[in-house]
C-alpha cells in the first residue's frame, strides 16, 4: 500500500520513517521533540541509531530489509544524543511510500511524552480530521465501485483492510479515548483502545449518551443540544462547551471531554468526534496548589493577625470541648442544632484563617449531620462521630503549626498585649515622678522593657557551627555564663549584631582543624565560651561582654609583617599592642577574600559600635592557646541617657 507520509503529521506519538540504509527521511513535529533536534535536521541525513541509545537492541533495525510484517511492540528505555531520557514501546512495519519506494515506519509510544504534549492535543485533534475523512470517503468509492468492478472491490477492500488496521493501531497508540458519534446519537465503528480506560467501554455502536453516562433526567437536553449541533443553528464553538465536560468515572479518575466538528468536503457537519483524556494528574496538581495557596494565606494569617489567632485557639478549644460533650449522648438523644451550631462555628472560624483541611473536614461533618437528621440511626451517628475526631486532629495540627511559627505564647489561654516600648517608657517616667514611685518604676522597667542578653547570643552558635561544618573543623556548642543578665535591647542591639564577626572570625582564624588540634594535645573539638557581666565602678557600671576561644591565639609576628608591608612604623609596639591592630579598619591577616572573611570590616565594626556606645574593645591572646575578646560599654538601664546619647 502506497502512503502520503503528511498523514502523521498531526499524531500525538512519535513517528519515523527510515530507508533501508536507516536514515530517517520523515519524522513528525512530536520525534523532533523527543529527540531534541528539528526535523529539518534529522531527515538531512541522520541515522536512526545516531539520535538514541536503547537498554536492549531492537529487533530487525539492523536488518530493516527483511522486515517484511509489523514487528511485536517492544518497551525499552532510552537516551537521546541531546540528554533527554524515557520510557518507551516501539515497533517496525514496512510501507511503501507515494513514490513506490519501500521504507520502514518505525511507531514510537513514549509514555514520558504524553504530559509535555497535553497542552497541544486540541489543535493536533481537528488536523486528524482528514484522516477521518479519508476512511470515509474510502468507503463511498468502495460501494461505488461495487456494482461493476468486482475485481477493484477486492483490490480495494483488501487496501481498506490494510488502511484500517493502521488506522487502529495508530489510534490505539493514543493516550486519549477518542471516537464519534453522527446526528442520530450513534457512535461510529472508529475509537481508539484508551476509551476502555477513560469512558469504560468500547463505545462502538452504543448511543453517544449512553456511553457518557449522562442521568436519565438529562438525556432529553443532551439530545436537544445534539440536534442543535447538527443543526448549526450556532457557531460550534459557542455550543460545543454545553455538552458534558466530564465523565463520571466508577474508579474516581477525572476525565475530560471535549467536542471536535468532523465535516464533509463541502463543509457539512457529518460527525462529532470525542476526545476523552485523563487528566487526574493535572487535577490533583492544582488541588495541590490550591491546597499550598491556602497554607501561605495561613500563615499570613497568622503573622499579620496573632490577636484574632489567639482569640479563635480559645474559642475552638471550647467549641470542641463542647462538640465531644455533645457527641457522648446517645444517637437517639443527640441534640441535632447544638451540633449544627458546633460545626458551623468552627468551619467558619478555620475558613477565615484559610485552615483548609479543618474547613473541609468541618463540612463533610455537616453534611454527615445532616444526612443523620434525615434518617436517624446508630451507623449514621458513628460516622458522623468519626469525623468530628477527624476535625478536631485537624485543629491539633493547626495548632502544631502556630506554635512552630509564632511560638507557643501564641497559644496562651491567657489574651497577650503588644504595648509599644515608648508607652511603657513614659508610664516608667511617670511612676518615677510620684513619691515613692521608683522602686515600682525600676521594677517595671526590668520585667516588661529589659531582656535576657543570652537572647541576643543564642542564635550565634548557629553561625559558628555553620562555618565550623563548612571548614570540616569540630565545635563544641557554645558556652554562654550569666546569660540571664537583663538589658534594654533599644541600647544594645546595635553593638549586639555586630559580635557576628567575633563568632566567624573565632572559628575561622581561631579554631584549628581536628588532627592539628591533636598534634598539639588539644581535644578536636575548640570551644567557644561567651560570659556577660556587670563591673559596679564608683562612677558608672559597666557591661562586659567576654568571648574565648582556645584556638591557635593571633600571631602577632604576622601582623607586624602585614602593616610593615603598608608602610606603618611598628617597631616601638608591643605584641600586645601589635594585636589591636585587628580592629583597624580594612585590616585583615587573608591574603584573599573568602565567604568567611578577608574584607577587615568585621572587628572594626564591633569597635566603632561600642566607642558609639562611648565603650572599649580590647584583644587578649596567647599563641598556640586561644583569643579574648573583651568588649566594656556602659550598663545603662533607662530609656532617656539611650536618648541623649542617639542624639549627640
Amino acid at each position: 500500500m502506497k502512503i502520503q507520509y503528511s498523514l502523521f503529521d498531526t499524531l500525538l506519538e512519535p513517528v519515523f520513517v527510515l530507508n533501508q540504509e536507516q536514515k530517517v527521511i520523515y519524522c513528525n513535529e512530536t520525534a523532533a521533540i523527543v529527540c531534541g533536534l528539528s526535523v529539518r535536521k534529522i531527515t538531512k541525513g541522520m541515522k536512526f541509531l545516531e539520535l538514541f541509545t536503547f537498554s536492549e537492541p531492537i529487533e530487525g533495525l539492523d536488518k530493516l530489509i527483511h522486515v517484511c510484517d509489523p514487528t511485536p511492540y517492544k518497551e525499552v528505555t532510552f537516551q537521546t544524543s541531546q540528554g533527554g531520557e524515557g520510557k518507551i514501546q516501539i515497533t517496525l512495519q514496512p510501507v511503501f511510500d507515494s513514490m513506490g519506494d519501500k521504507n520502514w515506519i518505525v511507531f514510537v509510544r513514549d509514555v514520558t511524552l504524553e504530559e509535555r504534549l497535553q497542552k497541544k492535543y486540541r489543535a493536533e485533534l481537528e488536523q486528524k480530521e482528514d484522516v477521518i475523512k479519508a476512511l470515509e470517503d474510502a468507503k463511498v468509492q468502495l460501494e461505488n465501485y461495487s456494482k461493476n468492478l468486482e475485481q477493484m472491490v477486492a483490490d480495494r477492500t483488501a487496501e481498506l483492510s490494510r488502511l484500517n488496521q493502521m488506522m487502529t493501531a495508530l489510534l490505539d497508540s493514543l493516550g486519549q479515548g477518542f471516537f464519534i458519534f453522527n446526528d442520530q446519537g450513534r457512535v461510529l465503528e472508529v475509537s481508539s483502545k484508551a476509551c476502555e480506560d477513560t469512558v469504560e467501554c468500547r463505545p462502538q455502536g452504543m448511543n453517544i449518551w449512553d456511553v457518557l453516562k449522562v442521568p436519565e433526567n438529562k438525556v432529553d437536553g443532551f439530545q436537544k443540544w445534539m440536534k442543535t449541533i447538527f443543526m448549526e443553528m450556532l457557531p460550534f464553538e459557542d455550543l460545543s462547551p454545553l455538552g458534558p465536560e466530564k465523565y463520571a468515572h466508577s474508579e474516581g479518575k477525572h476525565i475530560s471531554l471535549a467536542y471536535f466538528p468532523l465535516r464533509t468536503s463541502e463543509g457539512k457537519m457529518d460527525g462529532i468526534v470525542v476526545v476523552a483524556s485523563d487528566v487526574t494528574s493535572l487535577v490533583e496538581a492544582q488541588l495541590q496548589a490550591e491546597r499550598d495557596r491556602a497554607y501561605a494565606g495561613l500563615i499570613i494569617n497568622m503573622v499579620q493577625n496573632k490577636k484574632e489567632i489567639g482569640r479563635f485557639v480559645r474559642e475552638s478549644e471550647s467549641l470542641l470541648a463542647e462538640l465531644k460533650k455533645d457527641l457522648k449522648a446517645t444517637w437517639e438523644s443527640a441534640d441535632d442544632e447544638s451540633l449544627f451550631r458546633q460545626l458551623h462555628t468552627l468551619k467558619g472560624g478555620a475558613a477565615l484563617f484559610s485552615i483548609q483541611d479543618m474547613t473541609e473536614y468541618c463540612h463533610k461533618a455537616e453534611t454527615l449531620l445532616a444526612e443523620f437528621k434525615e434518617s436517624r440511626s446508630a451507623e449514621q451517628y458513628q460516622k458522623l462521630q468519626e469525623e468530628c475526631i477527624t476535625v478536631e486532629s485537624a485543629f491539633q495540627g493547626f495548632l502544631k503549626k502556630t506554635e512552630e511559627i509564632l511560638g507557643s505564647k501564641a497559644l496562651s489561654q491567657e489574651r497577650q498585649l503588644e504595648i509599644p516600648v515608648s508607652k511603657l517608657q513614659a508610664t516608667v517616667e511617670n511612676l518615677q515622678a510620684l513619691p515613692q514611685g521608683t522602686a515600682a518604676a525600676r521594677l517595671l522597667m526590668s520585667e516588661f522593657m529589659m531582656e535576657p542578653i543570652g537572647s541576643f547570643f543564642t542564635t550565634y552558635n548557629d553561625v559558628a557551627q555553620r562555618v565550623a561544618e563548612k571548614q570540616e573543623k569540630q565545635l563544641n556548642p557554645v558556652v554562654y555564663k550569666n546569660a540571664d543578665l537583663r538589658v534594654l535591647p533599644e541600647i544594645y542591639s546595635n553593638l549586639f549584631a555586630t559580635f557576628v564577626h567575633s563568632f566567624r572570625n573565632s572559628v575561622d582564624h581561631g579554631i584549628e582543624m581536628p588532627s592539628v588540634r591533636e598534634e598539639q594535645g588539644k581535644a578536636w573539638a575548640g570551644t567557644i565560651t561567651v560570659q556577660f557581666e556587670v563591673l559596679r565602678k564608683p562612677d558608672v557600671d559597666w557591661l562586659q561582654i567576654r568571648i574565648d576561644d582556645d584556638g591557635a591565639g593571633v600571631n602577632a609576628k604576622v601582623i607586624r609583617e602585614k602593616l610593615a608591608a603598608k608602610g606603618l612604623d611598628v617597631s616601638k609596639e608591643t605584641d600586645e599592642q601589635i594585636i589591636q591592630h585587628i580592629f583597624d579598619s580594612q585590616f585583615s591577616t587573608r591574603d584573599q577574600v573568602t565567604e568567611t572573611s578577608g574584607r577587615g570590616v568585621g572587628m572594626d565594626a564591633i569597635k566603632h559600635a561600642a566607642e558609639h556606645l562611648g565603650g572599649t574593645v580590647n584583644v587578649l591572646s596567647e599563641y598556640g592557646k586561644g583569643t579574648t575578646l573583651i568588649v566594656e560599654v556602659p550598663y545603662i538601664t533607662d530609656l532617656l541617657p539611650a536618648k541623649k546619647l542617639n542624639a549627640a
